[in-house]
């Protein structure tokens, strides 16, 4: 009794950690819009990762043990070098890309497939019922109501579409991975290999394709930007791994749909964007999405 007590307790936990993931996602694109008018796509990045490498060491120090280096297995080191490059070499870059290359309503319709899910399914097994298939698919119709505002060019497709896809799928590979891993690596240890793994081989490509060190131009609202995008860098990648290690991917895509209204209240907290009754709809649906899952996966 007790033990399952304690699974259902660390089962909302992981809930609630999705749920504030969505809101840390809707919040990256303020950093990125800004950090862009003083580095180029990779050096952006790296900055953010390197950031939030030395600010992760700095407030997880006590939980660190670096004796593990020496007992992590090379199917392990594998594991995280996958994740890495799958969240940010590809994940994060590769949808910053596509997000200037073609429209963003196209992007956010993409990145709406529910992707993580699917692999769910078919990767780790995950059971799919037609209530649970319903509520997928009212999500994804929610966030296509608060994304899309161009239905006319949502199919027709060209390499910024395809560079969405590749990214979206990158991204539900490095989620999905989290359910691999081995239990000698704790999430705060995983979350700074994952930056450590991340910065060197976002450098390397960034020095490969000749963007260099941005040596110049900076001042100190880049500099704050910088930090802050590593603050909210290291709450992303622990949120991912403590929601993804429990919660089911079937769930875990669904709560994460709740980026669409996040992004929403933070338009019209940053911009005064005031939502239309289209985006109030799709908002509403996505919830009551959201909730509907949460309440099958309990019964079960």
């Amino acid at each position: 009794m007790i033990n399952k007590f304690l699974a259902k307790t660390e089962h909302q936990k992981g809930v609630l950690s999705l749920v504030l993931l969505s809101l840390v996602f809707a919040s990256m694109g303020l950093f990125a819009r800004y950090l862009s008018t003083g580095f180029v796509l990779l050096q952006q990045v790296y900055l953010r990762v390197l950031a939030a490498f030395i600010l992760g060491l700095i407030f997880f120090w006590k939980d660190l043990d670096f004796k593990k280096l020496k007992k992590i297995s090379t199917k392990e080191w594998g594991l995280l070098i996958f994740r890495s490059a799958t969240m940010y070499l590809f994940g994060v870059t590769l949808f910053t890309q596509a997000i200037i290359l073609t429209k963003y309503s196209n992007v956010s319709f993409i990145g709406a497939l529910p992707m993580v899910a699917v692999l769910g399914i078919i990767l780790l097994k995950e059971k799919i019922t037609t209530k649970k298939l319903v509520l997928i698919i009212s999500a994804f119709v929610g966030v296509v109501l608060i994304a899309v505002k161009d239905y006319s060019h949502i199919f027709v497709w060209g390499n910024g579409e395809l560079i969405a896809l590749i990214s979206t799928f990158a991204f539900a590979l490095s989620y999905i991975g989290r359910k691999w891993h081995t239990n000698l690596l704790n999430n705060k240890e995983i979350t700074l290999l994952t930056f450590l793994i991340s910065f060197i081989m976002i450098f390397i490509t960034s020095l490969v394709m000749g963007q260099g060190i941005p040596s110049t131009g900076w001042n100190w609202g880049l500099f704050v930007a910088v930090l802050g995008a590593g603050l909210f860098n290291v709450i992303n990648m622990l949120l991912t791994n403590y929601g993804f290690q429990k919660v089911e991917a079937i769930l875990a895509s669904n709560i994460l749909t709740l980026e669409s209204v996040f992004a929403i209240v933070l338009g019209f907290i940053f911009y005064k964007e005031i939502p239309i009754i289209k985006e109030l709809i799709g908002g509403l649906v996505i919830t009551l999405s959201v909730l509907g899952m949460n309440k099958v996966e309990e019964e079960n």
